[in-house]
């Protein structure tokens, strides 16, 4: 199984909709909220130029964010 990290904020809908959706997948992610843990900012901005939330990275590999994520699901190449 893939190790899949997804970098949210409070009151993201789109962060809530990311969850959802690897939940309904069954797919295990590490959820690092850069509020509660804002030392997680600054590794997300090391890690990639996005600066919209959700981030998501599947195997250290940047994949953007819900709708890049939406995007792979419906096309079936979202491999996690």
């Amino acid at each position: 199984m893939a190790n899949v990290e997804v970098y949210t904020s409070p009151g993201c809908a789109y962060c809530t909709m990311v969850k959802r959706l690897f939940d309904n997948k069954g797919v295990t992610y590490q959820e690092y909220d850069v509020y509660a843990q804002p030392e997680h900012l600054s590794e997300l901005r090391r890690r990639t130029q996005g600066r919209t939330f959700p981030q998501v990275f599947i195997d250290g590999v940047s994949v953007g964010g819900y709708e890049d994520i939406l995007k792979l699901d419906q096309q079936q190449r979202l491999s996690v």
